[in-house]
């Protein structure tokens, strides 16, 4: 080959190179998505390839290559959500937080945090809910880690002894009780007239006298259709699969047979369903001189709803003196993949097609109890700021240590 053809050769090859079509940017993006999924090893929620920017697309793009593929399925958080992974392990798409930053006015009784239903990691709270509380607010703040599938009868005498243990310590008259999900009812059953001072014989203040507050997240006064179909009481319920689904939530073996053979489970599932909540809550009045308040929190499969969907969201999550309870601005956060199976049984009303808003398990209106003070854009999971999450949620910009920071604070406010 002469010089003259060879530099040709090369320059044809250059060029060919050069006006090759570049790789468009939505199979880019599709592609992309692919090698998320193979490093997760699951499928994993899509990416909105009309929103991620050029930017994060490239960092995605390296994210799912070599060591960093390796360390992706150690990071993926529950949500599936690769920009949740991103944040955490590249800092990409992170965002400040539009969660106010707490002030630091102690709450002048201890703040005790009391689990729901559950104690496994996916729903304990998370140890930066505590440090917050305690480095930024101020607060004093304290467990109560009730044992897992009991009922209000049951774990209600263990949050007694539990307060009875941090008023020993702290000298404390009272104690403010933070309860979510199930403890929401524990807290409330303990204090009630017709309670737990009922059962143990004393003067139906006896035991309020200690509790200053209870203010609950994500409990279901009215009860959750989960339940409802978990125990089948739930006609149009496929029973099986919500017991196999709750057992991959729970990290447990339930099953249909296993549930009906669990007096405990069964009485704890029995105390959330649509069915106990109307008699439950006649029996168990509010105590008087403790302040009800409550928060409910809501969340969508992929972040994704409807306009019928958010303008329902918006009337419902109105608080009690009529203002509005969605103080964050922003897209829906991506409901938790162990979650989304129940999204829609938790939202079914069986008189409407349409699903209500909820948050993977309670219902925005279930939630509601005493003074309501608005929603915030946190599944059930999300609630305890866990599992695996970025400080702050990519999505929508919400703090969920901070939310709690600053409940303390409100509390503090009102002279509790």
């Amino acid at each position: 080959m002469t010089r003259a053809r060879s530099s040709a050769f090369v320059l044809g090859a250059v060029l060919a190179v050069a006006c090759a079509p570049a790789e468009d940017r939505e199979d880019r993006c599709v592609r992309v998505q692919t090698q998320l999924d193979a490093c997760a090893g699951a499928p994993i929620a899509r990416l909105d390839c009309s929103a991620v920017s050029t930017a994060d697309l490239d960092r995605l793009d390296d994210l799912g290559q070599g060591l960093a593929c390796q360390a992706l399925q150690g990071v993926a958080p529950t949500d599936g959500d690769p920009m949740s992974a991103a944040c955490r392990l590249l800092g990409v798409g992170c965002v400040a937080s539009v969660t106010p930053a707490p002030t630091r006015t102690p709450a002048r009784y201890p703040v005790v945090l009391v689990n729901g239903i559950d104690t496994s990691p996916l729903f304990r709270y998370s140890p930066r809910i505590v440090s917050t509380m305690r480095d930024e607010g101020g607060h004093r703040v304290f467990l109560a880690t009730l044992t897992p599938y009991e009922t209000p009868q049951h774990r209600a005498p263990e949050l007694w002894k539990r307060i009875d243990e941090i008023r020993s310590q702290t000298g404390a008259a009272k104690v403010n009780l933070v309860c979510h999900s199930l403890g929401g009812l524990d807290c409330r059953y303990l204090v009630s007239p017709n309670g737990l001072a009922a059962d143990l014989g004393l003067a139906p203040n006896a035991i309020a006298d200690a509790v200053a507050s209870i203010t609950t997240l994500g409990t279901a006064h009215r009860g959750t259709r989960v339940a409802d179909v978990l125990l089948g009481l739930a006609a149009d319920g496929d029973r099986a699969k919500v017991a196999n689904d709750f057992a991959t939530l729970a990290g447990d073996t339930f099953s249909p047979e296993r549930i009906d053979g669990d007096v405990h489970l069964r009485d704890a599932l029995r105390a959330l369903s649509t069915a106990s909540a109307p008699a439950f809550n006649a029996e168990i009045v509010d105590a008087p001189g403790v302040a009800y308040q409550s928060w409910a929190g809501y969340s969508r499969p992929l972040g994704t709803a409807s306009a019928a969907h958010d303008a329902l969201l918006t009337e419902l999550c109105r608080t009690s003196d009529g203002e509005s309870g969605l103080p964050i601005a922003g897209k829906h956060d991506f409901m938790a993949l162990a979650l989304v199976p129940f999204s829609d049984v938790a939202g079914k009303q069986l008189d409407d097609a349409a699903i209500v808003p909820n948050d993977g398990l309670a219902t925005v209106a279930s939630a509601k109890w005493g003074t309501f003070r608005g929603c915030i854009p946190a599944d059930h999971m999300e609630q305890l700021g866990q599992h695996s999450l970025p400080d702050v949620n990519v999505r929508t910009g919400f703090d969920v240590a901070r939310f709690y920071a600053n409940v303390a604070g409100d509390l503090a406010a009102q002279g509790f």
